[in-house]
């Protein structure tokens, strides 16, 4: 066995563990489709240190939360186990390093644990399925017919999940499953000789048993298949043109400066490319709301480069194809301009810098993934794990020698590969030859022109010479950090942390948010919010900007929260003047430019065509209709969406952008005097703002009434799909009831375990059921929700299994140990927590407006360590004993069942 050891104190005291075995589906035997995926699941099932049922208990104890801080993934190479351990003492060393070896060689693998487990990994497939997936099998049988990758999907077939049994899970196990195709990385806050005897102790007696198996051969594409066309129907899958050119598949082999300057030119191409391709798409006539090109491995069979174009018009595919195949075919006649490959390099470089500066702040559980991915799989790539100081010195090297020329020659290798394979998706797919007779006109044509030369503008909203008078500045003692006000009104919150190096968070609250919208304009402002950004400044469309800033670190992005509206964004501290002068900008001369009306186009039409085909989106708008009849909430006629424009966003949005008051949080590696003079001379000389009065009237708020209705409803979807939701209202939050809120935290997730094990251990009817609360001080009435993706003929016990799990906890059956295993790993993690960047931001962000804020901040952990299981009790005789509102979704194809 190969194993990397890496001593790391991010975070203090923690470990992080991988297992990597180099198989997955890929070496599946035929009709055996699924075992790796499956084999995955059962290492969760009992081993030779753990009995069934016994894992999530016995790791909870140690603070280790399933799903967050223990899983696996399977893939069509590999299959990968991990743990990330809240603590090092010795009996969390034992019981981690135990189990890890158990996969190894300890897996029980009983034909009940089995069987009960098939039922789980069937549930899982049938969650996967959906008009995305129906396309994805259909494009792989026209591009690869006889690829054994399309034969071999990580998830098997419900076929083949049906058939294995114990027996043949247990051979794959033997074949696949020893030391000399396996990878064990440790990162953790340990030094190296005790991380080195903790391996050598549980895995120094593991042994192979025979020779290794013999791997599959690859199975190489037809690169001389004439250009072909996929033409494929569909109600509810976006439109979009995918053009694929194949090459032969071939190892990189070792990680050299060969091959680094391979990858360092091909993303210099793609990086160009798709820039131009994203300035195209910009314009009320843009051809195409996008279009990028992309080269990947197709598994172990060809490489591709990828065209992908989504058209800014249904029936305009042909115009957007024209567009995005002529500029690449630009490319090919003209290649690439210095500045084109400056400007990528310069982006590069300043990565490369913070990446230096951020090197000390990496997570254990980040560095073990790295390390455990550097280790070169049989017959693939693997990237070495480099020390970010040692990248500039490499990349600079590399980069200095290659030349505008080397990036034309790469890409004509990349695209000149097999002729196209073509994929059209639209509900009314033009004829195929159709397709071929564009694609080919296109190619035949005269080489289009040279890129005209761009003239960047000049940035308008730079330094004014003024400064923002401070009226108070003092310092908050729990926790600490500085409150500045300024005479203009801004209310500036300031922290000073480096817990993530070369990184400022900042956001800015203002208005009433979502209170201070009418109803009517409520669908105008919950899409708006996200063009605003997209619509520049009045001086400098956004195009404007990204070309006059290309390696800067500027941008902010709008959300409607319940009580306010939040500019957010993150930047470098070199970049926090920049970023100001932005926000300054965009606070008093928003542009609203209609520059992206093709993208909401595209955005309406993706809600509408998909909605109807996915359950739990079903189940959402059928309690909003039975529940809140009129409510703005619900989804409105197309039309009204379709009318919508940026005049609209502009009449709500502008008088909350340049009027109402300020609250601005800034938390970063920066020192609070230079981040207090940066927003003097920026923010703090924006005009005053006063309070206004809100003029949207009373707005819709969630009650949900006496009632507790039955609710069917039908999706178009998968006819194996169905789902199940339970609803238990609560009450309407506010700061004096956050401890039997805290409670209520507390019993969700004693009900999600209980739930976990009754619906998909026990029944093997679910693969991920969620438990889950809603809170919304002062706003929505909250609530408690189970909600399980089954099969339309597990229904039934499912939902009588639901009903069963939360009456006996109303009953009074919580015990002590799971009101300790559900808090422990969230209390396990509350340094860890405290120590970012993140946590502080989130602490401090609009504490002005909402002061109660900061008393969560610092009281939610008492409350959790002194919470009583009486208190808990309490909670669920109170909200839970009741009836709940129920609801089922089945596909229209299958009769609803009576919850």
């Amino acid at each position: 066995m190969r194993y990397a050891l890496l001593s790391n104190d991010r975070p203090a005291g923690g470990l992080s563990i991988r297992l990597r075995f180099d198989v997955g589906s890929y070496e599946e035997p035929d009709g055996q489709g699924g075992i790796a995926h499956f084999l995955e699941h059962m290492a969760f099932n009992g081993t030779q240190g753990l009995a069934e049922g016994e894992l999530a208990r016995r790791f909870a104890e140690a603070g280790v939360a399933f799903g967050r801080d223990q899983n696996a993934s399977t893939s069509t190479f590999a299959t990968t186990y991990k743990v990330d351990l809240p603590g090092t003492d010795a009996a969390s060393l034992a019981l981690a390093f135990g189990w890890m070896r158990d996969i190894g060689d300890g897996l029980l693998l009983t034909p009940d644990a089995v069987n009960r487990e098939r039922g789980v990994v069937l549930a899982e497939h049938d969650a996967r399925l959906g008009p995305a997936l129906t396309w994805r099998e259909a494009y792989q049988a026209f591009a690869a017919p006889t690829a054994r990758s399309r034969l071999r999907q990580p998830i098997g077939t419900p076929e083949s999940i049906r058939t294995i049994d114990a027996q043949a899970m247990a051979a794959f196990h033997r074949s696949w499953y020893r030391p000399d195709n396996a990878v064990l990385t440790v990162v953790g806050d340990l030094p190296l000789d005790t991380l080195e005897t903790a391996v050598r102790d549980n895995f120094s007696s593991w042994t192979a048993t025979g020779e290794p198996p013999p791997r599959s051969q690859a199975t190489p594409f037809d690169l001389a298949r004439p250009l072909d066309v996929m033409a494929y129907s569909s109600e509810t899958l976006p439109t979009g043109v995918s053009a694929c050119r194949l090459t032969a598949w071939k190892a990189l082999g070792p990680d050299t400066l060969s091959r680094r300057r391979a990858n360092i030119v091909r993303g210099l191409w793609t990086g160009i490319l798709n820039r131009r391709l994203a300035l195209l798409a910009q314009g009320a006539d843009a051809p195409f709301t996008s279009a990028g090109v992309a080269w990947s491995p197709w598994t172990r069979e060809a490489n591709a480069v990828c065209l992908n174009v989504t058209p800014a018009a249904e029936g305009d595919w042909a115009r957007a194809m024209t567009s995005a195949l002529t500029e690449v075919r630009r490319l090919q006649a003209h290649g690439v301009e210095a500045r084109e490959i400056a400007r990528i390099v310069d982006a590069q470089k300043r990565f490369n810098a913070t990446a230096i500066e951020q090197a000390d702040d990496r997570y254990s559980e980040s560095l073990s993934d790295a390390l455990v991915s550097a280790f070169p799989l049989h017959d693939l790539d693997a990237s070495a794990f480099v020390h970010p100081s040692s990248i500039p010195d490499i990349y600079d090297s590399v980069v200095a020698g290659i030349s505008a020329n080397d990036v034309r020659e790469d890409f004509a290798r990349a695209w000149n590969g097999s002729e196209p394979l073509i994929s059209i998706v639209m509900p009314q797919p033009p004829n195929e030859d159709d397709v071929k007779a564009v694609w080919q006109q296109v190619s035949a044509s005269p080489l289009p022109a040279a890129q005209m030369d761009e003239s960047a503008a000049t940035w308008a909203y730079g330094e004014t010479g003024t400064l923002g008078r401070i009226v108070s500045r003092e310092t908050i003692a729990a926790p600490e950090f500085t409150r500045v006000r300024f005479d203009n009104g801004l209310v500036l919150n300031v922290k000073s942390v480096a817990f993530t190096r070369d990184l400022i968070t900042m956001a800015v609250r203002l208005g009433d948010g979502r209170a201070g919208v009418a109803d009517a304009d409520y669908q105008a402002a919950s899409m708006g919010a996200a063009f605003v950004n997209a619509g520049g400044l009045g001086k400098h469309s956004l195009r404007d900007i990204q070309d006059m800033f290309p390696d800067r670190r500027i941008g902010l992005s709008l959300q409607m929260l319940e009580r306010a509206f939040q500019l957010s964004g993150s930047t470098r501290p070199a970049d926090l003047e920049l970023q100001l002068q932005f926000a300054s900008a965009l606070l008093s001369d928003p542009g609203f430019r209609d520059d992206f009306v093709g993208q909401r186009r595209q955005a309406i039409d993706s809600l509408y065509r998909a909605y109807r085909t996915q359950p739990a989106t079903v189940l959402s708008l059928a309690l909003a209709e039975e529940l809140t009849p009129g409510s703005p909430r619900l989804l409105p006629p197309r039309e009204a969406m379709d009318a919508l424009t940026m005049a609209d966003f502009e009449r709500i949005f502008r008088p909350v952008l340049t009027q109402a008051p300020l609250e601005l949080t800034i938390v970063g590696d920066m020192p609070e005097d230079e981040v207090i003079d940066l927003v003097a001379r920026t923010m703090g000389t924006l005009p005053s703002r006063t309070p206004t009065a809100s003029t949207a009237g009373e707005v819709f708020l969630l009650r949900f009434g006496d009632d507790r209705p039955t609710i069917s409803a039908t999706h178009e979807g998968p006819a194996a799909q169905a789902f199940v939701s339970a609803i238990w209202p609560l009450f309407v939050s506010e700061p004096s009831r956050r401890r039997e809120q805290r409670a209520l935290e507390l019993l969700r997730a004693i009900l999600q375990e209980r739930v976990r094990d009754e619906v998909r251990e026990s029944l093997g009817a679910t693969y991920s059921p969620s438990t889950s609360h809603s809170f919304d001080d002062f706003g929505d009435q909250g609530s408690m929700t189970v909600a399980v993706a089954t099969s339309p003929a597990d229904l039934d016990r499912v939902t009588e299994a639901v009903r069963r799990v939360v009456a006996d906890v109303a009953s009074g059956t919580v015990t002590q140990s799971e009101l300790d295993n559900v808090r422990t790993p969230v209390l396990a993690r509350i340094a860890d927590n405290r120590a970012t960047n993140s946590w502080w931001f989130g602490t401090l962000n609009g504490s002005a407006r909402e002061p109660y804020r900061l008393r969560d901040a610092v009281e939610w952990e008492v409350d959790y360590r002194d919470m009583t299981l009486e208190e808990l009790k309490a909670a669920a005789r109170t909200w839970l004993s009741g009836r709940p509102i129920e609801a089922v979704v089945v596909s229209s194809a299958t009769p609803p069942s009576d919850p």
